[in-house]
């Protein structure tokens, strides 16, 4: 009948979502039953002429099903729910409607009204620090010799890794440049412009510059590291251990039985952490700023790797409540979205294990 709409139970009361309009109606079990009876006939007339009338009102019934959508509801709540573009829809500043003369001006009150809510920028979680070897210029100067374009030549996706070890001192400096704060602990640039500076700043843009991804460690065959997760601080260039090292095939198996992953020198579970973004972006359109956060992120992540000579590998294919349980995540706040992968390895984009063996394919 219409794809936009959904039904939840909220305190004891039934409201029916409009997620195309982000409009919400207290409804009660008449209006189910009438909306049910709509979507098998045509029929508007009749006894129910005047809960009719509070449906045609609502607007609910005025988009017809799309003509092309191969995913399901659920793709379809995210795709439309996170849209931008009806008048009764609160923008950031907190008015109803885009006023296109206020320039940045809106955007700044809406900043100063809610900085005495700012949330942790800097997360550190409890436990013993250990601090990385400092990035030196031997290691920046590798990266230097690789010109951007060789970088985005050289960069591509590997399954074929050798089980070979590589040093903490190129993990520190791939996490680093990746996930630190280079720019400084202080946004100078905001200070500078009179601003009060939130957070720091990555070699990668963030919106608003929140940076709500969270790098775990997962160090498999780290020279000078003991295998394990360990959460890496962004600001201080540390790591904070969290969980002990894996049990053998228990990574692979995590991430859908690709079994390659057993053959890396270490890995990153990227966790977005959502509370982060909600104090500045209430509007579901936020999570689409996540998601691209960590593409910035994937693509540095691969550069650096193709700079340093190491093949790496991308991955969203995981048991996502499994690795926010090993984390220890609170997955109403925060989840894991994506796992990087980096190691030795011949570079080929699908070793021999993943092409059919025995009659059957493996991965992928």
């Amino acid at each position: 009948m219409t794809p936009s709409i959904f039904l939840r139970i909220t305190d004891g009361k039934l409201i029916l979502w409009d997620y195309r309009r982000h409009a919400q109606y207290e409804v009660g079990l008449q209006h189910v039953a009438r909306l049910a009876e709509l979507s098998a006939t045509e029929e508007h007339a009749g006894a129910a002429a005047a809960i009719d009338a509070e449906i045609r009102a609502s607007q609910i019934l005025d988009e017809p099903e799309p003509d092309a959508w191969e995913w399901d509801c659920l793709a379809r709540i995210f795709h439309v729910g996170s849209q931008i573009g009806h008048s009764n829809v609160a923008t950031p500043r907190g008015t109803d409607d885009t006023d296109a003369t206020d320039s940045y001006q809106g955007y700044v009150d809406y900043c100063a009204s809610i900085v005495d809510k700012i949330p942790e920028m800097h997360i550190e979680l409890p436990g013993e620090a250990i601090a990385l070897p400092e990035v030196d210029s031997p290691e920046l100067d590798a990266l230097g010799r690789m010109s951007l374009w060789d970088a985005l030549v050289a960069r591509r996706t590997c399954r074929d890794f050798h089980a070979q070890g590589i040093s903490l001192a190129r993990v520190a400096t791939a996490l680093w440049v990746t996930f630190g704060a280079v720019h400084g602990a202080q946004r100078m640039d905001l200070l500078e412009c009179g601003l009060m500076p939130v957070g720091y700043r990555r070699t990668s843009p963030s919106g608003g510059s929140l940076h709500p991804s969270e790098p775990y460690l997962v160090a498999l065959r780290v020279d000078g590291l003991e295998s394990g997760i360990y959460h890496y601080r962004s600001r201080t260039h540390a790591l904070t251990r969290v969980a002990p090292a894996l049990e053998p095939g228990r990574l692979g198996a995590m991430l859908c039985a690709q079994s390659f992953a057993e053959d890396l020198a270490y890995g990153v579970f990227v966790v977005s952490r959502f509370d982060k973004m909600w104090w500045k972006y209430p509007h579901s359109r936020a999570y689409r700023v996540a998601l691209l956060d960590i593409g910035c992120l994937i693509q540095t992540f691969q550069l650096t790797c193709a700079a340093q000579g190491i093949q790496s590998w991308p991955t969203g294919y995981f048991v996502d409540h499994e690795i926010n349980r090993l984390l220890e995540l609170d997955d109403a706040r925060h989840s894991v979205m994506f796992f990087l992968g980096a190691g030795i390895g011949s570079g080929s984009v699908a070793r021999e294990a993943l092409t059919a063996i025995h009659g059957s394919t493996r991965g992928g």
